[in-house]
């Protein structure tokens, strides 16, 4: 009868020298994630008892730790390329040319770089640039880099209604990006590696797509808000006229990011639909059509968030019931 039927296997635990118990693995299921004697293995326990054996990403992954990129190919496309490494996990990317690369070439690659957090580059001459990523990704928790990109959003929002600064909004929409592409390297090495969707707090494969979308909807807002302070930089007399609207985005951050930090301990819980029509009747009584295009587009993406977090909140329902 061979080793592997199906997908259900029945063991008996062994005790080994009167102190260690243990289970024998299926041998196709061993040879089929390349594993071998000491190789690394998973041990996830649900809320229902049961415990899920894998593979470490780590051992099962095509390595990519070291890449060399021939830039010539990719050009135009010299950015995403990076982002997609870097979301990747790799950690040295050599980029090479057969000729000289042109500077705006370098300039793009640069710029590249500085939404990448951890990285650096450690050489560079006329031909070739060589990055480091220094990020122990190991040690990234999710729920603190949307905390982080919470107080942001908010931190702009004040700068808008009090000591109006452009040049402080641009610096915090910066730094929302980079959380963002942070946000989503992190997602992307989950899928692959159940060690990361453990460290990284994430716990769970049901959250990814949404907190995913969420990271995106928020590096939106950040743009919506830098691109209606660069507008409101002219036009500051109209800010009093919105700082109702204002207020009212930075409750409803406040409320979604206090789920992200306690969200064990309660349900998510959307804001009334009469309050999200009454400021969109706000923002409609308005006189200019770039604000209100602007608040549009920032209220719009609140409530896309407060429907992924709705998600969120029931995928922890089906979890502690043990469904998922």
């Amino acid at each position: 009868m061979p080793d592997f039927v199906g997908e259900t296997h029945r063991r008996k635990i062994q005790l080994i020298a009167g102190i260690t118990y243990s289970i024998s693995l299926p041998k196709k299921w061993v040879k089929e994630h390349g594993l071998k004697e000491k190789s690394e293995l998973l041990l996830n326990e649900k809320s229902d008892g049961s415990l899920i054996i894998s593979p470490s990403g780590q051992i099962t992954k095509k390595e990519i730790d070291t890449f060399d990129l021939d830039i010539d190919s990719y050009k135009e496309d010299a950015s995403q390329i990076l982002f997609v490494l870097y979301y990747l996990g790799s950690e040295n990317i050599n980029i090479f040319s057969k000729k000289s690369m042109p500077f705006e070439l370098k300039s793009r690659i640069k710029e590249a770089l500085r939404h990448m957090s951890g990285t650096e580059i450690i050489f560079e001459d006329a031909q070739r640039i060589k990055i480091k990523v220094l990020l122990d990704k190991s040690k990234v928790d999710i729920n603190q880099i949307f905390y982080r990109t919470a107080l942001l959003i908010n931190s702009s929002i004040d700068i808008i209604l009090t000591n109006f600064n452009t040049e402080e909004i641009k610096g915090n929409e910066y730094e929302i990006d980079r959380l963002y592409h942070l946000i989503a390297k992190i997602i992307l090495l989950s899928h692959a590696d159940t060690s990361i969707l453990l460290s990284s707090n994430i716990k769970n494969i049901y959250y990814l797509t949404s907190y995913l979308l969420i990271s995106k909807k928020l590096e939106n807002i950040g743009d919506s808000i830098n691109n209606l302070s660069l507008y409101l930089s002219k036009n500051q007399s109209k800010i009093k006229e919105i700082k109702k609207i204002l207020l009212f985005f930075k409750e409803s951050i406040n409320s979604g990011i206090n789920f992200f930090m306690n969200k064990e301990k309660k349900s998510f819980t959307k804001t009334d639909k009469e309050a999200i029509r009454n400021i969109g009747n706000e923002i409609e009584k308005l006189k200019d059509l770039n604000v209100i295009k602007h608040l549009d587009d920032i209220l719009r993406f609140l409530v896309d968030v407060e429907e992924e977090l709705t998600n969120i909140s029931f995928y922890d329902k089906l979890i502690s019931e043990g469904v998922l």
